[in-house]
């Protein structure tokens, strides 16, 4: 049937030129919903989520910080935080902060491809993505209830939000990267998320204490992202001559000569940083990268306090 409620000829014959909608089948989930106020001193340490996170900040300021970037979200700001990247968040506003915040996920990989292409964080108040993402974000606010009770056609309604915003939110990628496709190459924006999630898994906020960390891993950082570790390893090698083991390398190395040059640091502190557990494996693996060992490299270079 045409759009005109007409059969065409054609769909009469052998089935031929017959219109059809697309199968679905996703796994979307909708969770972490809710808004509150925070006192002036809130702070939220660095994590990640397996999910999107958007954030409405609906009263006060706020300050993100993700990998290099830092953020300042005001009074109807929106953020869009896409799966695996590390970001802190604290409140800048005096008189504290109110937001809301809404985690989500589905599994389908061009969505994904397409956010990380797009890689748009920042959507400021007063423009017209703005205001179309705050429309499905305030329509789950006025649907809410104290008790958190919903009937099964309630929780359709939410589900039927989201699938609005997971709409909205391609067609805003879709526009961006079809305005930038001659300066923002598949390839090159796959490398740069891939060499952000390895410089967030390097860099230690100043505010952290010692602790092991784990090695971030190509596979992970590529199911992240909806790819595989193979063309994630062939695109970041085409972009920055080397694999990303080897970036990794170099960072840690960068980070650990840093870290030895504090005095007030222990070399087993030093190699807690960096994700060893234990100080001998740290030492040889910075013999290897520069010939001597960290108390070697620690006394022929100027202490920093």
């Amino acid at each position: 049937m045409n759009p005109s409620g007409v059969f065409t000829e054609a769909s009469k014959t052998h089935g031929a030129n017959i219109n059809r909608l697309p199968p679905i089948d996703w796994n979307v989930k909708l969770y972490g919903v809710h808004w509150q106020k925070v006192k002036p001193d809130w702070f939220m340490p660095m994590e990640s989520h397996i999910g999107f996170e958007i954030l409405l900040i609906l009263e006060g300021c706020q300050e993100t910080v993700m990998g290099q970037s830092r953020y300042i979200l005001k009074q109807g700001d929106i953020m869009l935080i896409s799966p695996g990247f590390k970001h802190e968040n604290r409140c800048l506003s005096p008189e504290g902060m109110t937001y809301f915040t809404a985690h989500f996920n589905v599994d389908d990989p061009l969505f994904r491809e397409e956010m990380t292409l797009n890689n748009r964080v920042l959507f400021p108040a007063g423009t017209p993505d703005n205001a179309k993402l705050r429309s499905i974000l305030e329509d789950w606010m006025v649907r809410s209830t104290p008790g958190g009770m919903y009937s099964t056609a309630e929780r359709f309604r939410f589900q039927a939000g989201l699938f609005e915003l997971l709409s909205l939110l391609s067609q805003i990628a879709s526009d961006d990267n079809a305005a930038s496709a001659g300066n923002s190459p598949t390839s090159v924006q796959y490398a740069k998320a891939i060499a952000e999630a390895i410089k967030q898994s390097i860099k230690v906020p100043s505010h952290s204490g010692s602790g092991s960390r784990e090695n971030v891993k190509i596979e992970d950082i590529a199911a992240a992202l909806g790819i595989s570790s193979g063309y994630g390893l062939e695109v970041f090698r085409k972009v920055y001559g080397m694999s990303p083991r080897k970036y990794m390398s170099e960072l840690k190395l960068n980070e650990a000569k840093v870290l030895i040059a504090q005095a007030d640091l222990s070399l087993q502190e030093v190699a807690e940083r960096l994700g060893y557990s234990h100080l001998s494996h740290f030492s040889r693996q910075f013999k290897r990268w520069t010939g001597r060992s960290p108390l070697q490299y620690r006394q022929k270079t100027p202490p920093k306090t």
